[in-house]
């Protein structure tokens, strides 16, 4: 059984720990975060990654949610691609239900789990091409703060993953430069792993239907590859 996984560095702190036990896993492909910048764009990278992938593995896992451009992403494909039926990577950590009550106490959070934790604003201003306006006499983290005057408040998201001091201090660093003020909240990844045990589950399965094609009988024409019928 080989199962491929394509994630969102938001989520690879997570994603090494419940990983790392798993010994099906046998191609692991981290996407920068910035990505989400350009949804389409995302949106194509995926399909690119996945596609490179399908000769390779019996399942892949998304490590996404929608992302406001990936619904309907798993649908596209002959292998069975897992794709959490979730808003966004934020929810597979605090889950759905805390995410939303997180953005009614305040509109203006900007989330940061340790894969954000560790993002500073010299990330920030290359991700957005920022660093260009410097050749015309403008300020990059003036711009930079522009962009964020919406944000009021920084909340770093402690899932048990890293060198938690370390990721506070970026954390810090981080609503420091951009004027928010910083909250801390826990959180698990067992939403995470439900997923990733679906995505095994299904992957075994798939393997199954492979091997049974390569044993099956040829007398009435070759064994068709099993086409993957996953709904969650």
């Amino acid at each position: 059984m080989r199962l491929g996984v394509i994630a969102c560095t938001a989520l690879k702190p997570e994603l090494e720990r419940l990983l790392a036990p798993v010994p099906e896993v046998s191609h692991v492909i981290y996407l920068e975060a910035a990505l989400h910048n350009h949804p389409q764009n995302m949106r194509q990278r995926l399909k690119a990654e996945i596609r490179a992938l399908v000769p390779l593995v019996d399942a892949i896992f998304l490590g996404y949610g929608f992302c406001r451009s990936l619904r309907g992403l798993e649908r596209e494909f002959d292998v069975p691609v897992i794709l959490p039926q979730i808003d966004d990577c934020i929810s597979l950590l605090l889950t759905p239900q805390r995410h939303a009550e997180e953005i009614r106490r305040e509109a203006g959070t900007w989330f940061m789990p340790p894969g954000y934790a560790e993002v500073s604003a010299q990330m920030v201003i290359e991700a957005l091409n920022l660093d260009r306006l410097a050749r015309y006499g403008k300020d990059p983290m003036a711009m930079a703060r522009r962009l964020f005057t919406h944000y009021r408040r920084g909340l770093f998201i402690d899932t048990g993953a890293g060198d938690r001091q370390t990721l506070l201090a970026g954390a810090r660093q981080f609503c420091e430069d951009f004027n928010l003020t910083l909250e801390t909240t826990t959180a698990d990844t067992r939403l995470l792993a439900t997923w990733l045990d679906k995505a095994r589950a299904t992957a075994e399965k798939a393997a199954k239907r492979r091997r049974a094609g390569r044993s099956a009988p040829e007398k009435d024409g070759p064994a068709l590859p099993g086409v993957g019928d996953v709904s969650f």
